[in-house]
């Protein structure tokens, strides 16, 4: 089972979006770190290992710190996700 540490901008990211659309995204992520189940990949490029979760249009990129836990760093709709 794993769990998310959310970074303080990763959860004013989540506020932001409507309550339905981050309740889904946060069900995903339980689904997630329950089952290993969802659309999650290696981000191109990207020499810290970080990943990104695809919930729908949403992106979260997060990053595995061992023993089950994932830190969350970004919730961000697909257009906005990769920008730097």
């Amino acid at each position: 089972m794993s769990r998310f540490a959310w970074e303080p901008t990763a959860r004013a990211d989540l506020r932001g979006i409507d309550r339905a659309q981050a309740l889904n995204i946060l069900h995903s992520l339980d689904r997630f770190g329950k089952t290993g189940v969802g659309d999650i990949r290696k981000l191109t490029g990207d020499k810290q290992g970080r990943l990104r979760f695809r919930v729908g249009n949403w992106r979260i990129i997060l990053k595995p710190e061992g023993h089950g836990i994932f830190r969350v760093y970004s919730v961000d709709d697909r257009k906005d996700a990769y920008r730097s």
